[in-house]
């Protein structure tokens, strides 16, 4: 399906679907990172938190519970959301991504009332980014191929291939 033939309204409810599972899953994940490092309170700033943020010169020598909390966050909600993408809008996945990362940060410098200035927060995001991109892209092309049939769970004739592995003698 081209561009050109799938109407506003469905790009425009594709990425509300993307934007609402996205949060979704930043909050999810970073409520279980929250609990397994058994910090005192949740902070409902954390996806858009970019000034508590890890210096990567420190990154294992000095990282408080806040800081790493906030980078496995980030980086397995983004990687998450790519996989969800992929079954919600199953093509196209680099836009929705590159789309919902932009409304990310402007929300972030919103809520933060700044602009993250800290080159390693960058740095993971762009990270994160390519993490969303790449997985829910390689994640779309095998619902694609699912859903046209060219993937089945095992071939038709899978005695015959299964046949040399487990020889009776």
């Amino acid at each position: 399906m081209r561009k050109a033939d799938v109407p506003n309204q469905v790009i425009l409810l594709n990425l509300a679907k993307c934007e609402l599972t996205f949060y979704a899953a930043y909050y999810i994940i970073s409520s279980l990172c929250f609990a397994l490092y058994r910090l005192d309170h949740f902070d409902g700033k954390i996806p858009f938190d970019f000034e508590t943020w890890l210096k990567i010169p420190d990154c294992c020598v000095h990282l408080s519970a806040e800081e790493t909390v906030n980078f496995i966050s980030m980086e397995v909600s983004f990687a998450v959301s790519g996989v969800v993408f992929a079954v919600v809008v199953r093509e196209r996945v680099w836009d929705y991504a590159l789309t919902v990362t932009v409304v990310h940060t402007a929300l972030s410098c919103l809520v933060m009332l700044n602009f993250p200035l800290n080159w390693s927060w960058w740095v993971c995001y762009a990270v994160a980014l390519v993490l969303m991109v790449v997985i829910g892209e390689l994640v779309a092309v095998v619902v694609r191929w699912k859903f046209q049939g060219r993937v089945s769970p095992a071939p038709k004739d899978f005695d015959q291939y299964n046949g040399f592995l487990y020889r009776k003698s």
